[in-house]
């Protein structure tokens, strides 16, 4: 049995539901041993070749880094040697600063130069947990150079980051980010990125295989023709999309909602055909425009079909099935403040039968065992949330709820902390960001 450790997205949920399911509909055994808000570890029955992992960490919207698990030490040793309060214990500084695992990194590292880095993983934000996550990636970073110099390193140099975190001002960061292990090429043997993951049992040691090509999505997403922020969704949970629709290479893929086609251009860079929709001759048009664009930049010829119509007639707009279906479809009105809840509701009594009619024209072109992934409004409103009515939803649609994170892939007991804590076989998922007044949720849908 391999263990492999995932750096997971913001939405750390979201982000194991897609890596399971990945895993999932390829038919490939594995399980979730381990977890924490930062990391998944999951455990598969064979090594996996280099090119299924870099296929792998190119298809998923919601993991960050994929590395290979070394060894683990219990966490109470972490707590003892590198305590957030209290005295150090110097023979459980010692377990940990053995390097046991070092070796398979650098089996020859005699007259070369290496250039390295730790990054630390938190079971949550960093803080009030028992360990001074801090001195521990300092005093690691600093043990694996010594240890590089003692095995006759040429000259050994480590990178760090330790500053808050970008996206959630006042959490702890003490890791890489995937932009700075790209620009020094940290994965290019002999150097190294060390991924050190702590959840509420256990301290891992992973070797970083790839990383995220944060470089190449943001020039794709800033240097395409057709922009609008203001209906664009994220590239990273267009793909997370995708995999949880079930699509694979080849497949054909349908957005009946395209807007500026950014499911549509993850889906083409993955290798499958895509078909659009839109009753917005404008988005028909910058869609196009950015497929044309992408097949230019590619250099290589797509397959896409991108016209205007509605969703609830798609049968007159299509022939044929299609394998699977991915979209966020309109979301309503764009508040500016939270609505009063009976503005709210009528918006969502218009959406809900705008869904139904449009997944009941779905459900007839989608494949017998074809599945939809698509996200919902939640409305916060001035007197609590209010969210879609999923069985008035599906009435007479002949669709149903798919549910995620299956149970029988899950052997993490992550810990009694409810912040960590999963609840299979969940029937939606939350996609939310902090202070929007619409939030969304996103729901798989099978025949």
């Amino acid at each position: 049995m391999i263990q492999y450790a995932f750096v997971l997205g913001s939405n750390w949920l979201l982000s194991i539901a897609e890596l399971l399911s990945y895993f999932q509909d390829r038919g490939i055994p594995a399980t979730l041993v381990d977890h924490s808000r930062n990391i998944a570890i999951l455990e598969v029955d064979s090594d996996l070749h280099m090119e299924n992992i870099i296929e792998l960490q190119s298809a998923l919207g919601g993991c960050f880094k994929t590395g290979r698990v070394l060894y683990r030490h219990d966490r109470v040793s972490a707590v003892k040697a590198y305590p957030a309060d209290g005295k150090t214990e110097r023979s459980a500084r010692n377990l940990l600063g053995d390097l046991r695992w070092a070796k398979k990194i650098w089996p020859h590292v005699k007259g070369k130069r290496v250039r390295f880095g730790v990054s630390t993983y938190p079971v949550l934000s960093g803080r009030d947990e028992g360990v001074n996550y801090r001195k521990f990636t300092r005093k690691m970073n600093e043990q694996i150079k010594n240890w590089l110099a003692k095995n006759g390193t040429k000259r050994a140099d480590y990178y760090s980051y330790d500053e808050p975190d970008r996206r959630v001002p006042g959490r702890l960061n003490v890791a890489l980010w995937p932009k700075t292990i790209q620009k020094n090429n940290l994965l290019t043997p002999p150097s190294a990125e060390v991924i050190a993951a702590f959840t509420s049992r256990g301290l891992y040691i992973a070797q970083t295989l790839i990383v995220y090509d944060s470089l190449l999505q943001q020039y794709r997403d800033e240097s395409r023709p057709y922009i609008s922020a203001e209906i664009s969704t994220s590239p990273k949970v267009c793909r997370t999309l995708l995999n949880l629709a079930g699509a694979r290479p080849g497949d054909t893929v349908l957005d009946p909602f395209c807007g500026t086609g950014t499911v549509l251009m993850e889906a083409a860079l993955l290798g499958m055909k895509c078909i659009g929709i839109d009753n917005d001759g404008n988005q028909v048009q910058g869609t196009k425009s950015n497929l044309k664009w992408l097949a230019q930049d590619l250099g290589q010829k797509l397959e896409y079909s991108v016209v205007v119509g509605d969703a609830r007639h798609l049968t007159s707009l299509i022939s044929g099935q299609v394998d699977a279906v991915a979209f966020e479809p309109s979301l309503g009105e764009v508040y500016k403040e939270k609505p009063e809840r009976p503005r709210a509701l009528e918006e969502m009594r218009a959406l809900t039968k705008l869904y139904r009619e449009s997944l009941t024209e779905i459900a007839k072109i989608l494949r017998p065992d074809g599945r939809i992934a698509m996200t919902l409004p939640v409305v916060n409103t001035k007197s609590g949330k209010l969210q879609i009515d999923v069985r008035d939803m599906l009435r007479e649609t002949g669709l149903e709820v798919y549910p995620l994170l299956p149970e029988g892939m899950i052997r993490s007991e992550a810990s009694v902390d409810e912040n960590v804590r999963i609840s299979p076989e969940r029937q939606q998922l939350p996609e939310r960001k902090r202070g929007q007044v619409v939030q969304r949720s996103i729901l798989v849908l099978v025949k």
